[in-house]
């Protein structure tokens, strides 16, 4: 009963919490004109997002009916509530527990024109490493992958944690970054394989590198470029 009731009571204050920072703070948008043409015709796509920036992922994609693949660990659960919460849906399983089933739900789940979420390092890392459970939804669906990313000018890190999660402060300014889809080919023999998965990684990485480098000019009053605000 006590850990039902955690459950319940823990995602119910991190979204409040959520919303309040997101009240207080500001948001530059870095986007591109091929994910806004899937974005505004309803497309598919599938969001890959690295485990560092799963806390607010939910909150900037809030009411989308994005399908967020969660572990199945207690962690997990509690990241369940917290993405229902945002008007979005969840399928459970991993690379170690429930993945093949969970696979299969995502891929049915993208076929039905829905959007999609993997944190393709997670549920243990190594951080900012791919695995490939992303790259078998994209092929089979024939869904593109968005790199995504948020960084903050004002927010903790969580320097002891494997993959220094990010945690915004109140009054910040949230840079969320948006990478250009990614295709991935049907029809792929293992070498292939292993090349896309390095291409869409290398991708995840350099989108991770503009938001930061956004942040780095923001808090030197510099210009960051054009952006696309919803």
């Amino acid at each position: 009963m006590k850990r039902k009731f955690l459950v319940w009571l823990l995602p119910l204050i991190a979204v409040w919490l959520q919303r309040l920072i997101g009240i207080t703070s500001k948001f530059v948008v870095l986007s591109n004109l091929q994910y806004e043409d899937l974005f505004k015709n309803k497309k598919p796509f599938i969001y890959s997002i690295w485990h560092t920036n799963v806390l607010y992922s939910p909150y900037l994609h809030r009411g989308k009916h994005v399908a967020v693949m969660i572990s199945e660990s207690k962690d997990g659960d509690f990241i369940n509530q917290v993405v229902h919460r945002f008007g979005n849906t969840s399928i459970r399983g991993s690379s170690s527990k429930g993945g093949s089933k969970a696979l299969k739900a995502m891929i049915q789940h993208l076929k039905q024109g829905h959007p999609a979420a993997f944190t393709p390092d997670g549920p243990r890392g190594p951080a900012f490493v791919l695995q490939p459970g992303i790259i078998a939804a994209a092929q089979v669906s024939q869904v593109p992958i968005i790199p995504f990313h948020y960084e903050c000018t004002r927010q903790w890190i969580l320097e002891r944690a494997w993959d220094k999660h990010r945690v915004p402060k109140p009054f910040t300014t949230f840079v969320v970054s948006y990478g250009e889809p990614i295709y991935i080919p049907r029809n792929l023999d293992e070498v292939q394989f292993e090349d896309v998965r390095n291409q869409v990684e290398i991708a995840m990485i350099e989108n991770r590198d503009k938001a930061i480098d956004t942040v780095e000019k923001l808090k030197r009053g510099e210009s960051y470029g054009s952006s696309i605000s919803r």
